[in-house]
């Protein structure tokens, strides 16, 4: 795939550059062929190569490593050129995690390239240069600094040993500068620091103009919020979050292999106008495929909220967080996330990239880490409920959205073999063995249990989410035409029963009274068919007694509204959705949130950060609520795997009069939505051309609608009764 050498150099060096001047005498059609142990960017006689970043991105390494190709005609002349690759350690040899400081994948970064010319290739080996960069310093923890007016030391050249049987063509779409946000306000705080304020909490970088007359050093620090009124560093952890430039006199200066979550940045140094300073915002260039719009402000602030949370994570790999000394792909995050997040945006390549990853890292015994890629270790591995589970749950969710059935072949095997490592913590028909983080940052945990892990008993929670993933991989076993549908539905069956022994008395009370616990039950199908209804109602009490307030954590809060919604308690949904007490999705929003938060509580009504100290206010996992309202409230969903049929079956809920959500399927262009005035609402639904669509409004049959647009006006009363 690459005929080059991985080339890095002898000297410890976190940055270095690596150039080779050619002559070219009939300048045509030229390849540049790429990638690294490391970050690179190219550069053409000065001029940079392509607009992607933090390139070849984050996979398991040595058992995947991307290649990058760009056409660099253009930047070509007769005569002599010069090409360089300036390399950084990024996520294969710099600074991963909270936990210590040692290398993950290498010891040393490299660079491997092709320049394939019309009379022959260039490729990288030990005659090429070397020399340090004017980038002296960077990490994805710590941030980037840059000395222009260093004195640049030529380097050693080595080649670096690595099997290249690991490399495969690009498989995600890049990361890219998607968008620039200038500054809101330029701010003095008590603490006499000037802070410049972008408004919107993002990931990212900032780009700084210098006059002409500075001469000096700027320091660039960064964080999501203020406290006090005084910037606020405290949750990064260890993470430096630091950017510091060195210049003298006027350029354009930003980071090349480094990433901030952030909303403010402090400068010292110097102060420029705020028209010098621009927030560039960096994530994976993904096509935006949905659209949520309604008549209440501050709800239009929570969507987005979800959507700037996606962006903020959607960085290469799916994160928890992108401020900290974490940044991680934790499996349980993405796994709630999933059906939201292919609603906002395509993601079949971004995840096709990462599920790989998933495979790759799989143990041999099946279990799956934490996080993907890999880097706590092999005592990160299990069966964790929703975590682990992610083999399981989220192809069949993408194939659910895009009807793609090599999400399913691609991971049957890894499935199956998860599910045999699954049955090692079986017992009486229980998961009663292995770690599971229970109903991971529910707050009646820490009010009851004073546990992150909630109250919600863990044995039960970690065998509902086992006979979820017997459930999932039957069915994929039938669209696949697998044999061995036969025995994962008798395994469920198996299950299903020794779950109810344990937690549904005869008389159909469960025996975990939390409403995870009651939300699970409802979802998974574990309640008797008889006692459905009596679960619900103790649903909606507890909701009632809790004064629809979120108590569920990342387990059972992306099922909770579905459970109440699906069995006759949609008001009680909505109210709990737009309830602005804490806490809740509208307490965020009130509190000033422009992202989802890690933990309903990671700002307390008084204003301060969780003394806990664990708070990011940048975490995708609430903002599952989004699947709700596309597919309860707009009520746009697929009845047949990528939307070749839909069901379009809109619910009204109080307190928006009016909503609107676009989703663009695979199949095309699907509308829905409502407008309520004058006691009367007007439903528009717009059908994509080829399209059959199930129309089903609140209190009637179901209609048969085909492509075009839809109107349906209704008197209130109509529906509401």
């Amino acid at each position: 795939m690459l005929n080059g050498k991985f080339i890095g150099v002898k000297e410890k060096s976190s940055v270095f550059t690596v150039e080779n001047k050619f002559i070219v005498k009939n300048a045509g059609k030229a390849i540049l062929r790429a990638t690294a142990l490391g970050l690179y960017f190219a550069e053409i006689n000065g001029v940079r190569v392509g607009d992607r970043y933090l390139t070849p991105g984050w996979t398991s390494y040595n058992k995947m490593l991307q290649v990058q190709e760009y056409d660099v005609s253009a930047l070509l002349k007769e005569g002599e050129n010069v090409l360089t690759l300036t390399v950084g350690e990024g996520w294969y040899c710099g600074r991963l995690t909270w936990k210590s400081k040692i290398k993950m994948y290498g010891r040393q970064s490299a660079v491997c390239a092709d320049l394939i010319l019309s009379d022959g290739i260039l490729s990288t080996d030990e005659s090429w240069t070397a020399h340090e960069s004017y980038i002296r310093e960077s990490g994805i923890y710590d941030g980037e600094t840059v000395d222009y007016t260093a004195q640049i030391k030529p380097l050693t050249i080595c080649e670096v040993p690595f099997d290249k049987s690991a490399l495969v063509e690009q498989i995600c779409e890049p990361v890219r500068d998607i968008e620039r946000l200038a500054v809101k306000e330029v701010i003095h705080t008590p603490a006499g620091e000037l802070v410049y304020d972008f408004g919107q909490n993002m990931a990212g970088v900032v780009e700084i103009k210098t006059p002409e007359d500075f001469n000096g050093t700027l320091t660039l620090q960064f964080a999501e919020i203020l406290v006090n009124g005084n910037f606020y560093t405290d949750n990064l952890r260890s993470a430096k979050a630091t950017d510091r430039f060195t210049v003298n006199g006027a350029k354009t200066i930003c980071p090349e292999f480094t990433f901030h979550g952030f909303r403010y940045m402090k400068l010292t140094g110097g102060e420029l106008p705020k028209e010098n300073v621009t927030a560039i915002v960096r994530h994976t260039d993904m096509k935006r495929t949905g659209h949520i719009q309604t008549g209440n402000t501050r709800f239009n602030r929570l969507y987005e909220n979800v959507i700037w949370g996606q962006k903020g994570n959607f960085v290469d790999v799916p994160t928890d967080c992108p401020q900290r000394d974490e940044r991680l792909g934790w499996t349980g995050d993405i796994n709630a996330f999933c059906t939201t997040a292919a609603y906002n945006y395509d993601i079949r390549a971004f995840m096709k990239k990462w599920l790989a990853d998933v495979r790759n890292e799989q143990a041999e015994d099946g279990t799956i880490p934490h996080v993907v890629p890999d880097v706590l270790g092999r005592n990160n591995y299990g069966t964790a409920a929703l975590w682990c589970d992610v083999i399981v749950f989220v192809p069949w969710k993408l194939y659910q959205m895009y009807g793609d059935i090599t999400f399913l072949q691609d991971n049957f095997e890894a499935m199956k073999k998860y599910m045999t490592a699954y049955e090692t913590n079986i017992e009486n028909g229980l998961v009663v063995h292995g770690f599971n983080y229970g109903d991971w940052l529910a707050l009646d945990g820490e009010e009851f249990k004073k546990s992150i892990f909630g109250r919600t008993d863990t044995v039960f929670l970690a065998s509902a989410f086992y006979l979820e993933c017997l459930r999932i991989i039957s069915d994929v076993a039938n669209v696949l035409g697998d044999v061995a549908e036969r025995d994962y539905r008798k395994k469920h069956m198996q299950t299903l029963k020794a779950i109810r022994t344990e937690y549904v008395t005869p008389n159909g009370r469960l025996a975990c009274d939390t409403m995870t616990a009651q939300a699970l039950a409802l979802s998974f199908g574990i309640v008797p068919e008889e006692f459905r209804a009596a679960t619900a109602k103790a649903l909606n009490e507890n909701a009632e007694a809790h004064k629809y307030c979120v108590a569920t954590g990342f387990a059972g809060t992306p099922y909770l509204l579905f459970a109440l919604a699906d069995n006759g308690y949609s008001e009680t949904a909505c109210k709990i959705l737009m309830n602005n007490g804490f806490p809740g999705w509208l307490y965020e929003v009130d509190m000033g949130a422009t992202t989802i938060w890690e933990r309903w509580n990671s700002l307390m009504p008084d204003g301060t950060p969780n003394p806990d100290g664990m708070n990011s206010y940048n975490h995708y996992a609430y903002g599952s609520v989004m699947e709700f309202v596309y597919r309860r409230i707009a009520g746009i969903e697929a009845s047949e795997a990528g939307f070749k049929k839909i069901r379009i079956a809109p619910n009204p809920c109080k307190g928006l009069a009016t909503v609107k959500a676009e989703y663009e399927s695979v199949n095309g262009k699907i509308v829905s939505g409502y407008e309520q005035k004058d006691g009367k609402i007007k439903f528009t639904v717009e059908i994509p051309q080829g399209v059959q669509a199930e129309m089903i409004l609140p209190n009637e049959k179901p209609l048969i609608v085909t492509s075009g647009s839809h109107v349906y006006e209704r008197a209130w009363e109509e529906l509401t009764n």
